[in-house]
């Protein structure tokens, strides 16, 4: 019964080639796909036929006889038919030529049904373009309303989900009548097809007032049998995780002490329990499967090298993966001065790492020489190979692809896994991510770290946001002027009522004009060797002002940088613009935060999102308003991050269905009937949990 769910929709209904590529074009494969596949919105027809009584831009449908064809004289004059019924006459307009299956049915004399917006012009009602329907069954008060692509229109794929769900009922009920399917499946499958009735308005045309009651019930419904299964599926996955036998390593102790000496560092209340959550994982023989969230500056990579000791002093080596040079190297620079005098060997090995050095490095891994490994994706290469590998660490692990995480995982026999994120992460994402995973966070910061004073501005401005830098250049405090734009020629310029963005080339001119052999510039198209010298050169002093595009936006840490100015702010989204100013603000001196927007294009909503940055400098909180502002795909993005894509479900919505859902999934037992449960909610999720 449940495999009807998974066949190729032409094996179901006759469909054309030109059809079935246009159905594949909206990721409609299966029958589950088309029958999930969602209205966006839902049109209303006046059914009266009543011609008598039509009304400019109105939407109806109506039973006619065709009176006249008038052919087009040239390419130039459109195609008149006059219609009529027993209350009135209207024209119908073709501009287009009539598709020919659709021309060749058209008879003077006969009776159709239309549907179309009537417009009153020179005199007279008509429709431009109308649709004839010529099947019963699709003419409808209420139609579903779908996004469509070349190749097809709403009618058609309507008329193939009616076809479908009328296929689906009469397999399912052929089945049921033998008495074959349990109680419980049962009421399933039958709640499941009166909720996808009602969801495409199948079983009745409900009262106009009542129809959005109607499809919120459906929704609904739905989404609590998505997010069962989409947690069903995670549990599932995590109990069989917990059974893979993994290692078991030893506390070091004299050395993180040691390590906390050299740093002159005093861990706060969260990085302490979130270095206990892991090690408890670490001193247990189950494959650790866990992630670290912490807020921007709350100080993850402490605890990820605190708790990679431990597997050194167990005889095992450990990887941390970043996934840019400039980040990797900070790091590398960080474990260097921190593991001064432990006897602790530590690598860095990037795609620009030379041939002899490269030679070196991949002879100390295999000979265990090497305690622990950063880098980049150059970590991917198969001449990478480890003694011993027990440990893996994917820092910002969204930039980061399912595969490559895979084979860095592999490189290893069920090593322990940490994956890190500075983005926060709301609960009902963490849920449906990493459902599979144990969760950590450290939402606090160092102590001595000052909260980010944020104001918003205009960049009418920005004459006197300059002038204001010079009292800060005096005190030997840097600065980051961020612009969305290289230059004016930049791929991702955007023209919206003449307007443009700023652009690194332009403001960086500007501002060496007020300072000059103070200002730098910064931007992805730069070689790396180029931006480590300029970020250097920042971090020395020999520059006190950064201008730079968002390639500053992930972990550069320069702990006298005070001011932070974000140009075009308006432009970012709420997790960038947080990350953003985590450049500052990481030291012990009072840091500021200057949001400039541009008035033209300061909407309501980019508003809302500067005033959230204003109030507040809680990561997630700003996570769980981004959520609520922009919907869940787009706060990590869906293509670096794998974020769950849902049919139904909304996760700014439906937390609370989610966190019952949960609960409903710790408890279940699993069986076929889950199984299937999770396979229909399923958009290819497994092997991204599996990766964390």
């Amino acid at each position: 019964m449940y495999d009807i769910f998974f066949q190729p929709v032409k094996s179901i209904i006759p469909i054309k080639e030109t059809a079935e590529k246009a159905l594949k074009r909206l990721s409609i494969f299966n029958v589950r796909d088309l029958v999930f596949y969602k209205p966006y919105s839902y049109s209303i027809s006046d059914t009266s036929s009543n011609l008598s009584a039509l009304r400019d831009n109105v939407l109806i449908q109506a039973e006619i006889r065709i009176v006249d064809i008038v052919r087009p004289r040239s390419n130039r004059t459109p195609t008149k038919i006059s219609v009529a019924n027993d209350t009135g006459a209207l024209t119908l307009v073709f501009f287009n030529k009539i598709p020919p299956f659709i021309f060749s049915k058209l008879k003077v004399g006969e009776k159709y049904t239309i549907h179309g917006k009537v417009q009153y012009f020179d005199g007279g009602f008509q429709i431009t373009h109308p649709e004839f329907i010529f099947k019963k069954s699709l003419s409808v008060p209420v139609e579903p309303v779908y996004h469509l692509t070349y190749g097809l229109i709403n009618k058609q794929l309507y008329d193939y989900i009616l076809t479908v769900i009328k296929a689906l009922e009469v397999a399912i009920g052929a089945r049921m009548s033998f008495g074959k399917v349990e109680a419980e499946s049962s009421d399933y499958i039958n709640s499941l097809i009166q909720e996808i009735k009602k969801l495409h308005l199948v079983s009745h045309v409900p009262n106009n007032l009542l129809i959005e009651q109607t499809i919120e019930s459906a929704i609904s419904k739905l989404t609590e049998k998505e997010l069962f299964a989409n947690q069903v599926s995670l549990v599932k996955l995590k109990r069989k995780e917990q059974e893979v036998l993994g290692r078991s390593f030893n506390i070091a102790k004299e050395v993180k002490d040691q390590v906390l000496g050299n740093l002159g560092f005093e861990l706060t209340k969260y990085q302490q329990e979130a270095i206990k959550q892991i090690e408890f994982d670490q001193t247990s023989n189950i494959q650790m499967m866990r992630l670290l969230q912490g807020d921007v500056g709350s100080g993850k990579t402490i605890v990820a090298l605190l708790t990679m000791l431990n597997v050194m002093v167990s005889g095992a080596q450990a990887v941390l993966m970043v996934p840019t040079d400039l980040l990797s190297l900070q790091h590398y620079q960080f474990f260097v001065k921190a593991l001064a005098g432990t006897g602790v060997n530590v690598e860095l090995l990037t795609g620009k790492t030379t041939v002899k050095a490269r030679r070196s490095i991949k002879e100390n891994l295999e000979n265990g020489t090497i305690n622990i490994l950063i880098g980049t994706h150059a970590l991917f290469q198969e001449a990478v190979v480890f003694k011993d590998l027990g440990y893996v660490v994917i820092d910002e692990q969204h930039r980061f692809g399912v595969q490559q995480r895979l084979e860095l995982i592999a490189k290893a026999t069920h090593p322990d896994v940490l994956v890190m994120t500075a983005t926060p992460i709301p609960r009902s994402l963490t849920l449906t991510m990493f459902g599979d995973m144990s969760v950590s966070q450290v939402k606090d910061k160092p102590k001595n770290r000052l909260p980010i004073v944020t104001s918003i501005t205009s960049n009418s401005r920005r004459e006197q946001v300059i002038a204001s830098l010079k009292k800060m250049i005096d005190c030997d405090q840097k600065v980051y002027w961020v612009c969305p734009l290289i230059d004016q020629n930049d791929k991702i310029i955007e023209h919206e009522n003449d307007v443009t963005y700023a652009d690194v080339t332009a403001r960086y001119e500007e501002l060496d004009k007020f300072y000059p052999g103070e200002v730098a510039i910064l931007h992805g198209k730069m070689k790396s060797a180029d931006k480590e010298d300029v970020m250097q050169k920042f971090k020395d002093g020999v520059v006190k002002i950064l201008v730079a595009t968002t390639v500053i936006e992930v972990g550069i840490d320069v702990p006298d940088a005070t001011l932070i100015i974000v140009e075009n702010a308006e432009k970012f989204g709420l997790a960038q613009l947080h990350q953003l100013r985590g450049r500052v603000g990481r030291g012990v001196l009072q840091s500021y935060c200057i949001l400039m927007y541009n008035p033209k294009r300061f909407s309501a909503t980019a508003r809302n999102r500067l005033e959230i940055m204003r109030q507040s400098n809680d990561g997630f909180y700003i996570a769980e308003q981004d959520l609520l502002l922009r919907g869940g795909g787009e706060i990590l993005g869906t293509k670096q991050s794998g974020e769950p894509e849902f049919f139904f479900a909304d996760l700014g919505r439906d937390l609370n269905i989610l966190l019952r859902a949960n609960k409903l999934a710790q408890n279940s037992r699993f069986s076929e009937f889950t199984e299937f449960q999770a396979k229909l909610f399923a958009r290819d999720r497994q092997e991204l949990a599996k990766s964390g």
